[in-house]
């Protein structure tokens, strides 16, 4: 995580930058989400080495346009974003789960894309466990279910919930007895 002093440049001193308060907002932003899916994904192979749940990250639908160099390329997505997680844990249950992070002490309705949440909902019909893992500037991570995160604005009156609340509908994921983060409730 982090940026580099050149990277840093980039972004400020591009003549044709009118915003570049933005564009590092929205870096610091990636490395955080980034960092947290990787946070999620050492836990997955944690439950994974314990045989309680096999749980992968859904790779990005992408072209490869062109190579540039040192193992970078340019890209393109070739169609919407999938729900971050899907696996199976102990038992035969699926899950579908996508990861978000904020900084901020809510979390908007509107991170998780029209097609990831009717994924979700398609999943969650079908009997699998749908959610959405959200992890806080605190530390704490929510599990988020995708009929709460579905009808936020009528269960909250808008269309965020705020950390508090998240508190007061039980869905913090706990630390187990080895102070590994439990956001599928095993045991």
């Amino acid at each position: 995580m982090g940026m580099s002093l050149e990277e840093y440049r980039k972004i400020v001193l591009k003549e044709d930058n009118k915003k570049p308060k933005y564009q590092l907002r929205g870096k610091v932003n990636h490395d955080l989400g980034k960092n947290f899916e990787d946070r999620i994904e050492a836990i997955c192979e944690i439950y994974e080495m314990n045989n309680l749940a096999k749980i992968e990250k859904t790779p990005e639908p992408m072209k490869i346009l062109k190579h540039i160099e040192n193992g970078h390329f340019e890209t393109v997505f070739t169609k919407s974003a999938q729900p971050d997680f899907k696996g199976t844990k102990k038992g035969g249950k699926t899950i579908v789960f996508d990861a978000k992070f904020t900084e901020l002490d809510k979390i908007n309705y509107a991170v998780l894309s029209d097609f990831q949440r009717e994924t979700l909902i398609k999943y969650k019909n079908l009997g699998a466990e749908a959610f959405v893992l959200v992890g806080f500037i605190s530390g704490n991570i929510y599990k988020i279910d995708i009929d709460i995160w579905n009808n936020m604005k009528e269960q909250f009156g808008r269309k965020y919930i705020r950390e508090d609340e998240l508190i007061n509908l039980n869905c913090k994921a706990n630390l187990d007895k080895n102070g590994i983060i439990n956001f599928l409730d095993l045991n």
